[in-house]
């Protein structure tokens, strides 16, 4: 039996959902309604524990709503977003291949829900949420060399890369440039300085330096709009 559920936390300024059995669009439409609700009553920031231990999607018609569901929360500059899953469940796999589909933020995944709120509780807040892109490129300078590399994610305070051509070091600054122009959502290019805080094998992380509220702005209303585009089957 289907079984959805969202409860706010206003003390902690979190939302709790529950969902279990074969979730359905009719349900996820009433959730949907449900957490523009529960959204109204808490701060910018909030964090969301999801808890999917129990649950499947019962057809590819309910992708829309789910789809109406992160964009709203992303919007209303959600935290971190925590599922609760395990890996051997039909559901971890179903949102596997859902985050092969979808642009959005990128959630933290663990056991239990005891594991969600000690998570949240314990760990450093966050500068600003994680968006995981689909091979979304960025260009990147060093002294006079250009490199190039495939956002893993990123958010408003840096991001981590991949498949890099040119490897930083640690503590390295670097002019990071990135064009948004997927699909016809609003185009934006985006430049800072960075520094390297992280590097291994063709991978790098790196810390957005001196940006000023405009330009945070802008770049968060660049990977809101990148976020809502859909993904080209290749």
């Amino acid at each position: 039996m289907e079984k959805l559920q969202v409860v706010t936390d206003i003390k902690n300024n979190r939302l709790h959902f529950t969902a279990a059995g074969k979730v359905s669009k009719k349900g996820l439409e009433k959730l949907y309604t449900d957490v523009r609700f529960c959204v109204a009553d808490l701060k910018p920031g909030f964090d969301v524990i999801s808890d999917l231990s129990e649950c499947t999607l019962a057809d590819l018609s309910a992708i829309p709503t789910f789809r109406k569901i992160m964009n709203y929360l992303i919007t209303n500059k959600v935290g971190e977003v925590v599922r609760v899953m395990h890996k051997n469940q039909f559901i971890f796999r179903q949102m596997i291949n859902l985050a092969t589909r979808l642009q959005g933020y990128k959630p933290i995944i663990v056991a239990t829900v005891e594991e969600a709120e000690e998570r949240l509780n314990t760990s450093i807040k966050r500068k600003g949420m994680r968006f995981s892109l689909h091979q979304q490129e960025i260009q990147y300078t060093r002294d006079d060399e250009k490199g190039t590399a495939i956002i893993l994610n990123i958010s408003t305070s840096g991001c981590a890369v991949v498949a890099t051509t040119l490897q930083p070091s640690v503590g390295e600054e670097i002019l990071i440039e990135i064009g948004f122009t997927e699909q016809d959502c609003s185009p934006g290019e985006f430049k800072s300085k960075a520094q390297v805080i992280r590097e291994d094998n063709n991978t790098f992380a790196a810390e957005f330096m001196d940006l000023g509220n405009d330009q945070q702005k802008q770049l968060w209303e660049c990977l809101v709009s990148a976020s809502r585009c859909e993904i080209n089957p290749s």
